[in-house]
């Protein structure tokens, strides 16, 4: 999904996307999610409006063709590992040699540099590394990882937002740009309130189920509640909400009898 929602949501946009894929395979995600009889739902949802080429990139033919392409390209756009695109031709300084003003998008998992620069991420391993699996785990009980593809689609659009940045600037200065995110860094900045603390008091703050709904020593990010009709209600609160809020939730003519209003 970090690889291709940013296009997906330039095609939104109005912009003609090619994605491109392997010859006679097609993208692995052609076969995620799928009905059969029926396409793939997780490759038409990450996909919709976006046109599709197969090349081979590892063939100086194909090379040929994706150059012709990148010639009159506002946008190029590659989710491999950091190193994998320029040894095979198409790394940023290759491309602004055919078209100085690309705008040149590059996603990995963990960053191009650091200890896990060469490894290939996922999901699911952005939200272990970046700290979300345990800020929504409860102590003493294994990770757990979101349904929502958390780490992606922060990712996605925080490439989406930069490619409109680095679009904007070559308009004006004729020079294009690198534009670099990783499924980590997109989780530092969605964690970084937890992580600032973290750096100050050189201890992670209160994780799991306490993060969420608060304890005695620390109020928690929101509140979580079942109404007087047992269905989930959950909302952010403070002082000057909680009369409303109870009073939303049936609760507070109970809670006034019994001294608490």
């Amino acid at each position: 999904q970090a690889g291709t929602v940013p296009y997906m949501l330039m095609a939104d946009l109005g912009a003609e996307v090619i994605k491109i894929e392997l010859p006679g395979v097609g993208d692995n995600s052609r076969t995620s999610g799928q009905v059969p009889g029926f396409p793939s739902s997780y490759f038409e949802t990450n996909n919709r409006g976006v046109k599709s080429l197969t090349l081979n990139l590892k063939a100086s033919e194909g090379r040929e063709i994706l150059y012709k392409l990148v010639k009159d390209a506002d946008v190029f756009g590659q989710n491999f590992r950091p190193g994998a695109a320029e040894k095979n031709g198409f790394g940023y300084d290759d491309l602004r040699k055919i078209n100085p003003k690309i705008v040149y998008a590059s996603i990995s998992g963990y960053g191009p540099q650091g200890p896990h620069a060469g490894l290939p991420g996922t999901d699911s391993m952005g939200q272990a590394l970046g700290g979300i699996a345990e800020a929504f785990s409860i102590p003493g009980q294994p990770l757990r990882t979101g349904i929502v593809s958390v780490a992606d689609e922060t990712c996605a659009i925080l490439t989406f937002g930069g490619i409109l940045a680095a679009l904007h600037c070559a308009r004006t200065t004729g020079m294009g740009q690198k534009v670099d995110t990783s499924l980590l860094g997109g989780l530092v900045r969605l964690m970084g309130w937890t992580m600032t603390t973290t750096m100050w008091k050189a201890q992670n703050p209160v994780t799991g189920q306490a993060r969420i709904t608060g304890t005695a020593q620390r109020p928690g990010i929101s509140a979580s509640f079942n109404d007087v009709n047992g269905k989930p209600f959950v909302f952010q609160m403070n002082g000057g909400a909680w009369k409303r809020a109870m009073t939303a939730l049936g609760f507070y003519e109970k809670l006034e009898e019994n001294g608490f209003g």
